[in-house]
């Protein structure tokens, strides 16, 4: 077994998801719901279309509340005034007024990181993601990728209890895909973050993740566990990641 994984496997249990379930009136979308995360674990989600990904992840960052059930970070319900629970949406979420320098860093301003923490934190942040020479540039004098990296990069900068990321690079075309999954892995390996990452692209789970759920069609439920037991960097063309994305596509392909 790879080395990586093992470390996933004998780390603490960092994230507990206790019977996660969402109703909509007489809808139910997600249903008794629970799974643990490691410590520092890389975990990707998948599902077929309209399996209620995006919903999933809006009820574990507090945005929707729960019908019953919920999440518990470090053995403590999750409480974003206490918490630091960081999300990146599919859409760019910078904000057009502000640089690029303070965009990353506003969540460090939410959360009260003191001047000299902040700097410090955000100089790093900045360099481990190139991002220092257009520091002082606006949103719309960027690209639209780099745009998907500033919102990666706040999220990042806050040293996060939780990182949910909802399909952050969903609507780049492949090039850019792979440049940024290559930085969001080194970006993880850096900062030692838990990661929630839900996408629709088999690949790009088996690509970045030590481990992956995969969810069945709505009333949601986890249908299995598939993990990822792969050196990095990784080889799409390595036969055991094709087998490993082979046995995810048949999993979401069959009900």
């Amino acid at each position: 077994m790879n080395a990586t994984v093992e470390a996933a496997e004998n780390r603490r249990v960092k994230i507990e998801v206790k019977d996660l379930t969402k109703s909509f009136g007489n809808l139910l979308v997600l249903d008794d719901i629970s799974f643990n995360v490691a410590q520092g674990e890389f975990l990707s989600i998948v599902g077929p279309t309209g399996c209620g990904k995006t919903t999933f992840l809006n009820a574990l960052s507090k945005l929707i509340p729960t019908t019953k059930g919920n999440i518990f970070i470090d053995g403590e319900e999750a409480n974003p005034k206490k918490h630091n629970i960081s999300f990146v949406f599919q859409e760019p979420t910078c904000m057009p007024w502000r640089t690029v320098r303070d965009n990353v860093a506003y969540g460090m301003e939410v959360k009260g990181f003191s001047k000299a923490r902040l700097e410090e934190r955000l100089r790093y942040i900045l360099d481990l993601v190139g991002l220092t020479t257009t520091a002082d540039l606006y949103p719309n004098q960027v690209s639209s990728s780099m745009e998907q990296r500033i919102a990666v990069a706040r999220a990042f900068a806050v040293d996060p209890d939780l990182l949910l990321m909802d399909e952050p690079y969903g609507q780049l075309d492949v090039k850019l895909r792979y440049y940024l999954e290559d930085e969001l892995v080194s970006l993880w390996k850096a900062l030692k973050s838990t990661v929630i990452f839900v996408t629709h692209n088999i690949e790009e789970a088996v690509y970045v993740a030590e481990r992956i759920l995969v969810l069945s069609n709505k009333p949601t439920k986890i249908k299995a566990e598939v993990k990822v037991d792969l050196p990095r960097p990784r080889s799409l063309i390595d036969p055991k990641f094709v087998e490993i994305r082979k046995q995810v596509t048949e999993l979401i392909r069959w009900w």
